[in-house]
């Protein structure tokens, strides 16, 4: 449950105390360091450092005018930075764990139309940049983090993870337009299960389609706690589509960062 927290008008930007003044706010922060807050009459405000929120107001605006993302109500810099958006309408994908395979056939249709588009002038998702900077290291870095689900592509320790980046670093290009961190609570469903519009875009831009299949196929691992899931989704998406090396190439380099 968001717990509610006390707004100061003071402490922010004049033009919004509109949607700050009449509003109960909640905090709905998540491990990305911004600070997140609900507005309960129908808003998100994330507030972060000065400049770090200036692409990201971009790929909202940009999601919003293809029907895929909550409209962008206000980018503001100052001291900090402040990005106000209209809430999504419906709930976020762990709201409809119950019935994973409509999860399954909503986000792989909408990551396929994603992945589809070809917008002008959009940068490469930082996503890719960190992994890239791995292969052009030498893999050597400070720590080795595998889980369950990197196990399950044959991943358990450094050394095979470096190898198959060594060998198969070069499936990874810039080949759609992707999210950069499609797990299930940044797909909004509506009441009925179908597809809403993804939230949380500071990672979007022009990369592999296979980064945001691996992170899809993470998160309903995380939340199902199951394998099981992950060929309903290839199923609905198209495995002629996917190539399972490079899903196993983006474990590794998740693996090492």
């Amino acid at each position: 449950m968001k717990k509610e927290v006390s707004i100061q008008l003071a402490d922010y930007p004049e033009k919004l105390h509109p949607f700050l003044e009449n509003s109960r706010a909640y905090d709905s922060s998540s491990h990305s360091g911004a600070q997140v807050l609900y507005l309960d009459q129908g808003y998100y405000l994330k507030i972060d450092r000065k400049g770090t929120l200036k692409q990201e107001a971009q790929r909202t605006n940009w999601f919003a005018k293809e029907g895929l993302g909550a409209p962008l109500v206000q980018y503001i810099s100052t001291d900090q930075d402040y990005l106000l958006t209209q809430a999504a309408d419906g709930l976020d994908a762990t709201h409809f764990l119950q019935e994973p395979e409509k999860i399954c056939q909503a986000a792989a249709a909408a990551l396929r139309e994603l992945h589809q588009l070809r917008p002008a002038d959009c940068p490469s998702s930082p996503r890719l940049a960190s992994y890239q900077k791995v292969t052009q290291e030498g893999y050597r870095p400070p720590h080795f983090t595998p889980d369950a689900f990197s196990m399950h592509f044959g991943i358990s320790s450094q050394e095979e993870a470096c190898q198959l980046i060594q060998e198969k670093g070069h499936l990874l290009t810039e080949n759609a337009f992707i999210h950069g961190d499609a797990c299930l609570p940044n797909i909004i469903l509506t009441e009925d299960g179908n597809f809403s519009s993804f939230i949380d875009v500071g990672l979007a831009g022009i990369a592999d389609k296979h980064i945001d299949i691996f992170w899809f196929l993470w998160s309903l691992h995380y939340n199902l706690g199951s394998t099981a899931y992950g060929d309903i989704f290839l199923d609905y998406y198209g495995r002629d589509q996917v190539d399972q090396e490079t899903v196993r190439l983006v474990a590794a380099l998740e693996a090492l960062s």
